[in-house]
């Protein structure tokens, strides 16, 4: 059973088969085993069938549920964009789930604008700058004046496809005029001609001022 933790030390995740394939041990026997490594602190059970012998979550948060990347305020943080440490890893996946004790999931049709990159010497999935900014605007969660920095570094070509992608006319019209705010460019392509003001900022309260020219509800102060 040596064998199977220097085995797992090169992963950031398995499972339950992929042990078993492994060792060649009895399954029942394997659950015993692993069951003892757990109780041990020799090895960590993600969720029922799933384990890791890392303690950083990080290193297993998108492996957990295939495709998915990390987003939101774990992304920022990744990135040096905050100075706000989440006390759970945030993830977006294409299928609805329970969070677990140290990630939370976040499920989507638009899975896309994510790429590998090495954490600690492992793969993992993170957000690209411009899916975070978007991921931002349409989950909340993450106040809007946190992604001034992030502004700056976007491609804005790459804002626009993706949110065309998206295909959500308030995270349209919440990019559009937060890249404004912050950068002073204008993004005509993003502006949305219909009735409907949502709110700038899902974390806040709808109480604001309208702002005709991209039909936004501002309920941030910092605006």
């Amino acid at each position: 059973m040596a064998e199977l933790l220097e085995w797992a030390e090169e992963r950031p995740v398995f499972n339950l088969n992929e042990a078993e394939r492994v060792t060649g041990l009895d399954r029942s026997y394997l659950r015993k085993k692993l069951s003892r490594y757990v109780s041990s602190d020799k090895l960590y059970r993600i969720e029922r069938g799933k384990y890791t012998l890392h303690e950083d979550v990080l290193i297993y948060a998108s492996h957990v549920e295939t495709p998915s990347y990390i987003s939101l305020w774990s992304a920022l943080s990744f990135y040096n964009l905050t100075t706000q440490e989440p006390t759970k890893v945030q993830v977006i996946c294409s299928e609805s789930r329970d969070d677990l004790s140290d990630i939370e999931f976040y499920s989507s049709k638009q899975v896309f604008g994510y790429a590998k990159t090495r954490h600690r010497g492992f793969e993992i999935f993170m957000a690209e700058k411009e899916k975070l900014f978007l991921d931002v605007l349409k989950f909340g969660k993450v106040p809007v004046e946190e992604l001034e920095e992030l502004a700056q570094d976007l491609s804005q070509e790459k804002v626009v496809d993706y949110t065309q992608r998206i295909g959500n006319k308030a995270v349209s019209k919440r990019a559009g005029y937060l890249i404004q705010e912050f950068t002073g460019q204008k993004l005509k392509e993003l502006k949305v001609e219909d009735l409907n003001y949502p709110v700038l900022d899902l974390t806040k309260t709808r109480k604001g001022e309208t702002d005709a020219e991209w039909r936004l509800k501002v309920n941030n102060d910092a605006f």
